[in-house]
């Protein structure tokens, strides 16, 4: 990354969070790249202002989640971001940016299709996902994250999108009459995880390192398919001193190729 990016980075979240963080939680005045950019747009403060403004909040309300309500009019606001469930980064950014306030995830949740019904697999995941970046950071980077709220409860209409995704963690049934609620996979999952308040050290959740046995068999598979025929390649480390490949099209072919292994592979 370079230093363009970095500073273009910072100018995104100035204009996302800095906007509102940095008068109540630095100095009581804007950021920088904001009055540099809009200065005809921005009130400026008196210093009794700035005073009164700084330290007006009792925590850090931070919501977290796809941006799926709004389109860029200039695309190039983005300043070459993507979107990611990064949220351990994003904790650790603010903590060291707005001098280690308390933070309380206020909203935070995925989306699937509108198709979808219980069975939110992709929900759950991501869910399952930003609560592990969360302790992570509390118990790794030491940020001062005091609350978590999942979003949402139960599906609804979303701006922009209408009934086409769903993000709650209860299923709505828009087409019967009484708008039958139905618990997903996400939601007993979430009740779990309060019930134990978080993740307990069972065995499969502890971390596991070492090497593989010796005669453990490592390959690569690559498929893809031509107009006139089809062919898969199928690598199998399966002899101490060879790799087979085998070339599958009209007829099936077997090369023998010499290769070189790690001592403690021989």
């Amino acid at each position: 990354m370079t230093d363009h990016s970095i500073k273009e980075c910072q100018k995104s979240l100035d204009f996302v969070l800095g906007w509102f963080a940095k008068p109540i939680f630095i100095d009581g005045d804007y950021p920088e790249s904001m009055k540099n950019n809009l200065s005809s747009l921005l009130p400026v403060f008196t210093e009794s202002e700035k005073k009164f403004i700084k330290g007006t909040a009792d925590f850090f309300a931070l919501s977290f989640g796809p941006t799926l309500s709004f389109q860029l009019l200039d695309p190039h606001m983005k300043f070459h971001q993507l979107e990611s469930p990064s949220l351990r980064q994003l904790l650790s950014w603010i903590d060291l940016e707005y001098n280690h306030p308390q933070i309380f995830i206020v909203e935070n949740g995925w989306f699937v299709s509108g198709t979808t019904k219980r069975d939110d697999a992709k929900y759950m995941y991501y869910l399952k996902k930003f609560i592990m970046e969360t302790l992570k950071a509390i118990r790794l980077d030491g940020v001062d994250v005091i609350g978590y709220t999942a979003w949402s409860l139960m599906d609804g209409f979303e701006w922009h999108r209408g009934y086409s995704i769903r993000r709650g963690l209860f299923y709505v049934d828009f087409l019967s009459q009484d708008k039958k609620l139905l618990p997903k996979s996400s939601a007993l999952f979430y009740q779990k995880l309060i019930e134990k308040n978080g993740f307990p050290p069972l065995p499969e959740n502890q971390p596991l390192e070492g090497t593989f046995p010796c005669d453990f068999a490592w390959g690569i598979v690559d498929n893809y398919i031509q107009p006139t025929y089809w062919m898969v390649s199928i690598f199998v480390d399966t002899l101490p001193t060879h790799l087979m490949i085998a070339q599958l099209r009209s007829l099936a072919s077997i090369i023998m190729l010499q290769t070189s292994l790690s001592p403690n592979r021989r």
